[in-house]
């Protein structure tokens, strides 16, 4: 098993706990969380109706990576008259992206108004080949911000930047310490090349997926795939 390091530049910031770093299986956004398996709870023995709760590409997206929390409680403010920010603790800063950068060319739709980036208060350590893929919190429904989706060469350069997009109608937004920000995904740099190959090499074992995913009412695809 290879190991992901995270490592605080500020004395005694990584002794408090709840804003570490954590893998991302111990945090359930409430859509996952408060979904019932089935939707007719008097139905106790076979799901009559399986929801996302039994999905397992949401129980793998929930699963992945690391989730990086707000490191402290952090404002932000855009108006007319432009932007501001501020951050409980003063050790944590903000950096910006200005407009010209990037938010001037995409369209309105896009929602983002402005683009603030948190220099997070740890770097991240990873094997040499190995890079993180950053990727805002799935399924959060946030229309006040999210974080921007990238990558970076983790094992080249470990400092880590977060970039907030603020989406807000409102004029000011606040952060709260402990906020899930985004998750980070390590992976390793590998090449790949693209076949069209024969579907007969490959039915039988394809027809057999297909059987083990519904062995069972619930659960087959941990239990039988």
């Amino acid at each position: 098993m290879k190991t992901i390091t995270f490592v605080s530049r500020l004395l005694g910031f990584d002794n408090i706990k709840e804003l570490r770093p954590y893998p991302a299986k111990n945090y359930q956004p409430s859509l996952y969380k408060n979904t019932p398996t089935d939707h007719e709870k008097d139905r106790i023995l076979i799901p009559q109706l399986r929801t996302v709760k039994l999905c397992p590409s949401f129980h793998d997206v929930f699963s992945d990576g690391f989730i990086l929390p707000a490191p402290c409680d952090i404002y932000l403010s855009v108006n007319e008259d432009g932007y501001n920010w501020r951050t409980s603790n003063h050790n944590i800063a903000i950096e910006m992206h200005d407009n010209d950068q990037m938010v001037k060319y995409l369209p309105e739709t896009a929602g983002i108004k402005q683009v603030f980036k948190l220099l997070y208060p740890y770097e991240v350590i990873v094997p040499k080949g190995y890079s993180i893929r950053q990727i805002p919190m799935a399924y959060d429904f946030n229309k006040n911000w999210t974080v921007g989706y990238g990558q970076f060469d983790a094992d080249r350069l470990p400092e880590v930047a977060i970039q907030i997009f603020y989406t807000s109608d409102q004029e000011e937004i606040l952060i709260k310490a402990g906020t899930p920000l985004c998750y980070y995904v390590p992976f390793k740099r590998e090449k790949f090349k693209i076949d069209i190959g024969s579907f007969k090499k490959y039915e039988n074992w394809i027809a057999e997926t297909q059987h083990r995913a519904f062995t069972s009412f619930k659960m087959a695809y941990r239990r039988w795939v």
